[in-house]
């Protein structure tokens, strides 16, 4: 089911012109954050003419009175059934005539000018695939969201009852790149897909989303494989996005999401086993 009401507002093209930027936003009950989230998109984006999908996960009747309501500028896309990150955002994107593509996540709040300033950044260098803002807390503290490619070591530290007993040492920091400041321009090996600005050319050439990887690790797949291609990924610190990021919740071991990212990862070093080989 596809429900879509192409109505032009501020911060939104005109039916038929061509858009700078199509936002992604999937939501899988998380209905409390909907409004917030669309409403700082639109509020906070001056320049950037957009398109935004809403793509609703569950089938909540809730979600699409919000959208007819409140947002009639917003494209619903009301899922039969529920399917994977992945697959979600590539259908979304599939044929979009927008120079740049966003995955958002709907836990965010985009701060003034956000939008701008990404795009303005890949206008400005065009030998970038994608780039990512920065996010930070609700309570402004910076959110590490940007990392070094995993190696094996990397996981077994992080991602195991071993971190407990060592603690956050300087190889899981240059992982995490908790050795930077997060306040300057950089390359980077990849971002958290809460928030993945891509050029739509990128997207075309490097493919969608792996939708084998249900949840967890497409992030890290896609950007590989946007690096392989020869594009550059770059981190734009002035471009500030808030995500609702349950750190503690994430971290907590033996929990059914924690097994599924450690399938996940499973899935990416068997897929590029040179991976497998650093420590």
């Amino acid at each position: 089911m596809n429900v879509a009401c192409p109505v032009s507002t501020p911060g939104s093209a005109p039916v038929g012109a061509v858009v700078d930027v199509h936002i992604v936003v999937v939501t899988h009950g998380h209905f409390r954050y909907l409004e917030p989230c669309l409403t700082s998109i639109f509020e906070n984006t001056d320049r950037a003419s957009l398109k935004v999908t809403l793509v609703d996960n569950l089938r909540e009747p809730r979600v699409t009175e919000l959208i007819r309501g409140r947002f009639p500028q917003v494209e619903l896309v009301v899922n039969e059934a529920p399917k994977g990150f992945a697959e979600n955002n590539n259908s979304a994107f599939a044929g979009t005539p927008a120079r740049y593509c966003f995955l958002l996540n709907p836990d965010t709040v985009v701060k003034t000018g956000a939008v701008d300033k990404l795009m303005d950044w890949m206008d400005a260098h065009p030998e970038l695939g994608a780039c990512a803002p920065k996010l930070v807390y609700p309570d402004g503290q910076i959110q590490l969201s940007c990392r070094r490619f995993p190696s094996v070591g990397s996981v077994i530290l992080r991602r195991t009852p071993l971190r407990l007993l060592l603690g956050e040492s300087a190889f899981t920091r240059g992982y995490t790149m908790a050795d930077w400041d997060h306040n300057s321009h950089r390359s980077i090996d990849w971002m958290f897909g809460a928030a993945i600005f891509a050029r739509r050319e990128a997207w075309i050439e490097v493919g969608p989303l792996d939708t084998t990887m249900f949840m967890f690790c497409e992030d890290i797949d896609w950007c590989l494989r946007c690096h392989r291609a020869g594009w550059g990924i770059d981190y734009v610190p002035d471009a500030v996005i808030v995500h609702d990021f349950d750190e503690e919740k994430y971290n907590r071991y033996f929990t059914r999401g924690r097994f599924r990212h450690y399938k996940t990862m499973l899935q990416f070093f068997f897929k590029y086993p040179r991976y497998c080989l650093r420590w």
